[in-house]
């Protein structure tokens, strides 16, 4: 091609038609322009299904990783609802000065106990060693970055400087002290029934942990519903990437 370029060139000199050569040679010239810019928009258009489809990946990743997540904290959730009711039942006996029964024992036995979170954070790792930006929806990427940047290295402080602090350094002992365990999270006898119903320091002991097991409840419904958002919004979004791709 370029020496049929050439020849023309050569031949529109030696006839010495200026005008048509200075044509010809724009003519030249925007045709260049054009095939570097179609070679342009061919990488470009490459470059970018290469990346929308490791985003795809990624974003399955993701998905997989919520949901084991979303699993552990309806887990939590269920779970921490349970003590709560034993711990009110328990308080609400002792207050209302109620004799000891087979129903009572097993509050007894359920107010032993806390819960943690075990998020998944593969995808999350994968994904800032890449870079956040791979994540094309901005609110997705927001989202996404919010839950485990903030909301879950919250919620694990809360479980280690709290909740466990005062599980094991105030309940437990309390436990220990006033309690026969027949079983943990089946039964418990109290050593003096009536004794532990004018026990202040006990009582006081249970309507802390009522108010903590309250306040962890009200943050893993939280991030239960943040994760099941989380979840819709990448549905949607692998939706359209596999649409594209």
């Amino acid at each position: 091609m370029p020496r049929i370029f050439n020849t023309i060139r050569q031949r529109l000199l030696k006839e010495n038609r200026l005008t048509r050569y200075l044509i010809y040679a724009v003519g030249e010239i925007i045709l260049v322009v054009i095939g570097i810019l179609i070679a342009l928009n061919i990488n470009n258009a490459s470059t970018e299904t290469k990346t929308r489809t490791k985003e795809l990946v990624l974003l399955k990743e993701m998905r997989q990783n919520l949901s084991a997540d979303l699993r552990d904290v309806q887990y939590n959730v269920a779970g921490n609802k349970g003590r709560t009711r034993a711990n009110e039942a328990v308080l609400k006996a002792l207050q209302e000065r109620t004799a000891l029964n087979d129903s009572l024992k097993q509050h007894f036995g359920n107010i032993l106990g806390n819960f943690q979170l075990s998020e998944n954070t593969a995808a999350w790792e994968n994904l800032k060693s890449v870079g956040i930006d791979l994540i094309s929806d901005d609110s997705l990427r927001n989202a996404i970055a919010a839950l485990y940047s903030t909301k879950y290295v919250y919620q694990e402080n809360l479980e280690k400087s709290m909740d466990d602090h005062y599980h094991w350094n105030q309940l437990y002992p309390m436990v220990l002290k006033n309690l026969d365990v027949e079983a943990v999270w089946v039964s418990a006898t109290p050593v003096d029934h009536e004794g532990l119903m004018d026990d202040r320091e006990f009582r006081e002991v249970l309507k802390m942990h009522l108010f903590i097991r309250r306040f962890m409840q009200g943050q893993y419904e939280s991030i239960e519903d943040e994760i099941e958002d989380i979840l819709e919004q990448l549905d949607a979004h692998i939706r359209h990437l596999e649409a594209r791709t």
